[in-house]
């Protein structure tokens, strides 16, 4: 009898057991899913122009998608919650052929070989349909790995405007004016001799007024330095006979300043002599205005507009090895943080955030600080003794202080430690040293 009630007790037991253990993961489950909805969330603010209609972005970690918007969802003929599901491998629409120049490059951005890499690769749709595209990607620290933040384009009309102006070198203006991609042939003295619609528009200027003239006789305000790039890469295409493409150039158009990138290739006359150069010119102003969202975002903390943990885990390790010792590491803490977001709900909690980041601009300019944690955040001092420790706590007092003055309803209750290494040292174990020591100032 007895050990047919210890055998039903550990029956109930291990049943207690694993209904705590599914309800654990219940919890991790609805953890993650908030964390890619965030991710989601936070990649759609730096990317206004997500629905862009000639630029397709996207997002990989760990092999799958995160996020996609809608035109890439079109581009490639998914829906964005088939191709981010987990079990969607991103190879998949990537063509057989390319599917090895993906993988390596990836991989080499991955394993921090370079930041940010621009190349071509043949696209294939859901329904297997090929295309070609051009990619930009940034690699870009992320929870435990890097991901990559990508935007994408289908470039397939463009080759073939390349292949055909190659093989086919009659009379066509009728086809030039009829295509939407700036396209303008020069000749060995940069000046200009055939040219389509698009261009005329993109500078606002007649066929007449255009033909016959330089760069620098449309626009002799330009800077001679802008200018001298872009004849020395007609130069370097006239004399290997190669196509090039050029560096991004700014010119004036009725847009104001835009930015474009020219692919060149050798204009030959009947005789395969090379006589000029043709150029497509493609309007690249929102690629560059992603590019710059993506590395700041890439080093700053979203919500608070302050250095992200990425960054800051990378200046101790410079700092650590500089000569700018001694280092001053300051920990500070929102500490009722988690009250507020239960009180007052969670964007209560978000600006009290953003207030705490507006009071640590008494921190000095050379100062690292950043939001290293949910309600963490942390500055590196380089060059500053251990009289800094009092001052600054003085002045984030004081900040708090007026700070809470302005919002009475949610004052914010702030822990600060400062912790001074005199010499070379890990100031990673100086950073978890200041944590223990944090008292409340305010």
């Amino acid at each position: 009898m007895t050990s047919e009630i210890k055998t039903r007790k550990q029956l109930i037991d291990e049943i207690t057991a694993l209904q705590n253990r599914v309800s654990q993961l219940g919890v991790l489950e609805k953890g993650l899913k908030q964390d890619q909805q965030s991710f989601s969330e936070r990649v759609g603010r730096f990317f206004p122009q997500t629905d862009h209609p000639s630029e397709a972005v996207y997002v990989i970690f760990d092999r799958k998608l995160e996020f996609v918007n809608d035109h890439f969802a079109r581009l490639f003929e998914i829906e964005p919650e088939e191709a981010c599901h987990p079990n969607f491998r991103p190879m998949k629409l990537v063509a057989p052929e390319s599917r090895r120049l993906v993988r390596d490059i990836n991989n080499k951005g991955i394993f921090g070989e370079y930041s940010f890499q621009q190349y071509e690769f043949t696209g294939l749709t859901k329904n297997g349909i090929k295309f070609e595209c051009e990619t930009f990607v940034m690699y870009i620290p992320y929870r435990w790995g890097v991901a990559i933040h990508g935007m994408l384009r289908d470039i397939s009309a463009q080759k073939r405007i390349i292949e055909e102006l190659q093989r086919n070198r009659s009379d066509y203006q009728i086809v030039l004016d009829s295509i939407p991609t700036t396209i303008f042939y020069m000749d060995r003295n940069h000046r200009f001799i055939r040219l389509n619609k698009a261009f005329c528009k993109f500078l606002g200027m007649t066929h007449d007024e255009i033909i016959g003239k330089t760069f620098s006789q449309l626009f002799p305000n330009l800077p001679h330095e802008q200018l001298a790039g872009f004849y020395h890469t007609n130069d370097q295409v006239m004399a290997s006979g190669n196509a090039k493409r050029g560096i991004i150039d700014a010119f004036p158009s009725v847009r104001t300043r835009r930015w474009i990138q020219n692919d060149r290739i050798p204009y030959r006359d009947d005789s395969g002599n090379i006589i000029g150069v043709i150029c497509l010119a493609m309007d690249v102003s929102n690629l560059l205005e992603t590019e710059e969202k993506l590395s700041y975002m890439s080093l700053h903390d979203v919500l608070t507009g302050l250095y992200n943990r990425s960054y800051f885990q990378e200046e101790l390790n410079r700092l650590g090895k500089s000569r700018l010792f001694p280092v001053s590491i300051a920990a500070i803490c929102v500490d009722n943080l988690v009250a507020v977001n239960q009180e007052h709900g969670i964007a209560a909690g978000n600006e009290a955030l953003r207030q705490t980041a507006r009071a640590l601009k008494v921190f000095r300019t050379e100062d690292v600080v950043a939001r290293i944690g949910g309600n963490k955040f942390a500055a590196i001092m380089p060059a500053s003794d251990r009289s800094v420790e009092e001052r600054v706590m003085d002045r984030l007092r004081g900040a708090i202080e007026k700070m809470n003055q302005k919002y009475r309803d949610i004052p914010l209750e702030i822990s600060i430690g400062i912790v001074t290494l005199e010499k070379n040292g890990r100031l990673s174990e100086a950073l978890k040293n200041a944590e223990t020591a944090m008292k409340k100032i305010a």
